[in-house]
């Protein structure tokens, strides 16, 4: 029978250790002001097997009791459990000796902890873990039984031949959760490839969507965005399956792919054409194609006039005449493209002609949409992400000064809070996570054996 996805829990005082070798960091503060200190080091010793609740703190949040085992590398998968966890879920991250987690050496990284490992990995238990091997996958066999969640992003077949696909782990555990994400699925004529964003930006339509109307190449997204669209579907579709199964669905295996999120995603607003098949395609797909930043003395801001109050503000603030009726409001602009496009390069051209000040106050005295356009290392220090409080600082023990996002939604009845904002060593929690499995006296054998790390 299912557990019930707890809707509150007492907060207990059983802390959560950290390696030995790590110093606690000084308090992290929410937006809300509150702040915490993460839990002190301690030992588990060798020779001992212990329980989960003589360490494990609660993450708060609406998934406060909810466990997952984050078998996944890269992106895609420990992103879509980290989003989990950072709403109060546990998780156990099982890595591969001897370099672990493939993310953790890309970017800026010290010591194993990458910027983007950090933000996907934070307040999860890190175990080295040689699923191919028996004692192995007897020590997974009993994580398993002691899960809500499993997340995997193996190609198609490597799941069965390990012999941790959704029939084995559902044997184990029958209402598991079990998340099975592929970059283009569990079959058909690309399933086999190695996948990578890159490759799913290109193939799922995102790469030729950035094509504009005043530049006719394509062009990757300079981010992982195919990594995060499917992490962010995968995190959607995980708590709504936790959902059913609170009532009464029991456990199910959940698939997903890459491509098939990001054309989803694309398809939204990206490809006017292939979803009214009937309608007029003399336009552009995207509605957004004709999105141009738009070049002022000094910077740049995109401008976001779709609505008649935007587009003819936009106009008179830059000294553009929009009085002719073939534009006056929103389905004249859709009938007559050409006379509305020329709208927009009139205000180009004449853009140059303001700095960015000037501009955004005029923007905003005509109540049109705008957003100065930021270096990334400017976004921090913006004005109103410091009054939304979305960034937060502590000391890792390992990566040293670490400043990161706290969780973005904010739940006012079930409040998140990083009670652990660093992200694992490779093979931190090892010992723990096997004493907790009853093999604490074991612990010196298997890593001898190669098992652990």
């Amino acid at each position: 029978m299912a557990r019930p996805i707890p809707l509150a829990a007492p907060v207990t005082t059983a802390t959560r250790p950290s390696s030995s070798c790590m110093s606690p960091a000084p308090p992290c503060h929410t937006s809300a002001g509150r702040s915490h200190q993460p839990a002190q080091p301690s030992s588990t010793p060798a020779g001992n097997s212990i329980d989960r609740t003589e360490y494990l703190r609660p993450m708060p949040g609406p998934l406060e009791g909810i466990r997952i085992l984050d078998l996944s590398v890269a992106l895609t998968g420990p992103l879509a459990t980290g989003m989990l966890v950072d709403q109060g879920a546990s998780c156990v991250k099982v890595e591969q000796a001897p370099t672990g987690d493939l993310i953790r050496w890309i970017g800026t990284s010290v010591k194993g902890i990458s910027a983007m490992f950090q933000v996907a990995n934070r307040g999860k238990r890190s175990i080295v873990l040689d699923i191919r091997r028996e004692e192995g996958k007897a020590i997974l066999s009993d994580l398993v039984v002691d899960a809500d969640v499993l997340v995997q992003n193996f190609r198609p077949g490597v799941a069965e031949r390990l012999g941790v696909a959704y029939s084995d782990m559902a044997a184990l555990k029958p209402d598991l959760i079990y998340a099975d994400l592929t970059g283009y699925g569990p079959s058909g004529p690309y399933s086999h490839r190695r996948v990578y964003d890159t490759a799913i930006q290109a193939q799922s339509g995102l790469t030729d969507n950035q094509t504009g109307l005043y530049d006719q190449k394509p062009h990757q997204l300079r981010q992982l965005a195919a990594d995060k669209i499917t992490a962010y579907t995968a995190s959607q579709a995980i708590t709504a399956a936790l959902f059913a199964r609170q009532n009464g669905a029991g456990g199910q295996h959940i698939q997903l792919s890459m491509l098939d999120a990001c054309i989803a995603f694309l398809f939204v607003d990206g490809a006017d054409h292939e979803v009214i098949l009937d309608g007029d395609h003399s336009g552009p797909q995207s509605v957004a194609s004709q999105v141009t930043p738009v070049a002022f003395s000094d910077g740049h801001v995109a401008i976001a006039a779709p609505d008649d109050t935007g587009f003819h503000g936009m106009a008179a603030a830059f000294g553009v005449d929009s009085s002719d009726p073939d534009v006056a409001t929103a389905p004249d602009r859709a009938r007559n493209r050409e006379k509305h496009i020329r709208v927009h390069l009139e205000v180009h051209a004449s853009a140059t002609n303001f700095t960015v000040e000037e501009a955004e106050e005029l923007l905003e005295a005509n109540n049109v949409p705008f957003g100065t356009i930021r270096r990334v290392d400017e976004v921090p220090t913006d004005p109103q992400v410091i009054a939304n409080g979305l960034f937060v600082e502590h000391d890792h023990p390992a990566a040293g000064r670490v400043r990161q996002h706290r969780p973005p939604a904010q739940f006012l009845g079930t409040p998140t809070q990083m009670t652990e904002p660093s992200a694992p060593t490779l093979g931190q929690h090892t010992d723990q996570v096997v004493a907790e499995t009853g093999r604490g006296d074991e612990v010196a054998r298997l890593r001898e054996a190669g098992v652990i790390a």
